[in-house]
C-alpha cells in the first residue's frame, strides 16, 4: 500500500465552477482527477470538504494515526490559527494548495506546512501529490536560482536597503514562471510577492530589530544586527538541540524554531561567520525532523550537536 493522504477542501469549494457553469471544472470533477492521479502514483486518498474549520480540525484528529501527509486547501481559512495549530500537532508533513494565487494575502496556515502550491487550478492538488510521491516535498533550487544567490552573496547593497530580488525559499519558484504562477515554498511563508511590499501581520504589531554589537555579512545587504539572544550561531542551535533532547522543547517546537530561524537568515538576518553554510543545512534537516521520511533520532540529534562543535 502506498502513502495515505488526506485532502482536505475548504469553504466554498463544494461550489466549486457552478457560478461559472463550467462543464468539468467543479468539485466532484477535481476530485475524479485527484483520485486518478493518485492511482497512477500509487497514492491511497481520503478527500473531505467542510464549509466548517472545525470538521477539518476533527478530521485531522480522527485521520492522524493512519496519514502519511495532508494536502490541504484552505480557501478563506487561509488566516485559521486553530487549522494550523491543528496541523502542527498532527505532525505530518501537510502541503499547502490553492487553486488562484494568493496575492498579498498572508497564509498563517502556511507556517504548519512544506510547501505551499498556488495559482495552478486543479494542477495545484496535482503537483501536491506528485511531491508527496516523490518525496521531494520542499522542492529544489533551479540551476538558474543556485547562480542568483552566488551573485547576490557577492553584491553589497545600501545600508538597510531590501533585496532587489524574491527571498531565497525552502523551495525557491522557478524564475521562467510568472509570479501569479509561482510556488511559494517556504515552510514560513515567504509568499512570492514584491521585495518592497509592506508585510501583514494579522493584527500583531511588528517590533524593530534592535542593534547588536557588530555587524555580520549577509545575503547582498548589510544589517546593523540582531539581539545577541536571536544571533545565529553553532552554540544557539546546538543549545535548542540539548533542550529537545532534554524534553524542554518538543519535536514540533523545535522545528518550528529551526523553520523560523531559516528564513530570517534567508531574509538577511546575520549568522556566525564562517559557519553559514553549515546553520543553514543543519536548520533544513531540523525543519524537516519532524515528517516520517526525514526524522531525525536522538543519536542523530546527538551527532549534529557533535559536528557543530567542530
Amino acid at each position: 500500500m502506498g502513502k495515505r493522504l488526506l485532502v482536505l477542501h475548504g469553504p466554498n469549494l463544494n461550489l466549486l465552477g457552478e457560478r461559472e457553469g463550467r462543464l468539468g471544472g467543479r468539485l466532484a470533477d477535481l476530485d475524479a482527477a485527484l483520485n486518478a492521479r493518485a492511482a497512477e502514483l500509487g497514492l491511497e486518498l481520503k478527500m473531505v470538504q467542510s464549509n466548517h474549520e472545525g470538521v477539518l480540525i476533527d478530521t485531522l484528529h480522527a485521520e492522524r494515526s493512519r496519514l502519511d501527509g495532508v494536502v490541504v486547501s484552505p480557501a478563506g481559512l487561509f488566516g485559521s490559527y486553530p487549522l494550523r495549530e491543528a496541523l502542527e500537532a498532527v505532525g505530518v508533513p501537510a502541503i499547502e494548495v490553492y487553486l488562484a494565487a494568493l496575492g498579498e494575502r498572508e497564509s498563517v496556515v502556511a507556517e504548519a506546512c512544506v510547501a505551499t502550491i498556488e495559482g495552478q487550478g486543479f494542477d495545484s492538488y496535482l503537483e501536491a501529490l506528485e511531491r508527496f510521491a516523490s518525496g521531494d516535498l520542499a522542492g529544489e533550487l533551479t540551476e538558474e536560482d543556485e547562480e542568483s544567490v552566488g551573485e547576490d552573496e557577492e553584491g553589497e547593497g545600501e545600508e538597510g536597503a531590501e533585496p532587489e530580488g524574491p527571498v531565497k525559499t525552502l523551495g525557491r519558484r522557478k524564475k521562467d514562471i510568472p509570479r501569479e504562477k509561482s510556488l511559494a515554498l517556504s515552510p514560513s511563508r515567504a509568499l512570492a510577492r514584491s521585495a518592497d511590499a509592506p508585510v501583514k501581520t494579522l493584527g500583531r504589531k511588528a517590533e524593530a530589530p534592535a542593534a547588536s554589537a557588530s555587524p555580520s555579512k549577509t545575503l547582498g545587504r548589510k544589517v546593523k544586527g540582531t539581539p545577541a539572544a536571536d544571533f545565529l550561531t553553532r552554540a544557539l542551535v546546538r543549545q535548542k538541540i540539548a533542550d529537545r533532547l532534554a524534553g524542554r522543547l518538543t519535536p514540533a517546537e523545535l522545528a518550528t524554531w529551526a523553520r523560523s530561524k531559516w528564513t530570517e537568515v534567508q531574509r538577511g538576518a546575520p549568522a556566525e561567520s564562517g559557519y553559514r553554510d553549515m546553520l543553514e543545512e543543519s536548520l533544513q534537516r531540523l525543519t524537516l525532523s519532524t515528517m516520517p521520511a526525514t526524522k531525525l533520532s536522538e543519536a542523530e540529534l546527538v551527532d549534529m550537536m557533535t559536528r557543530l562543535e567542530g
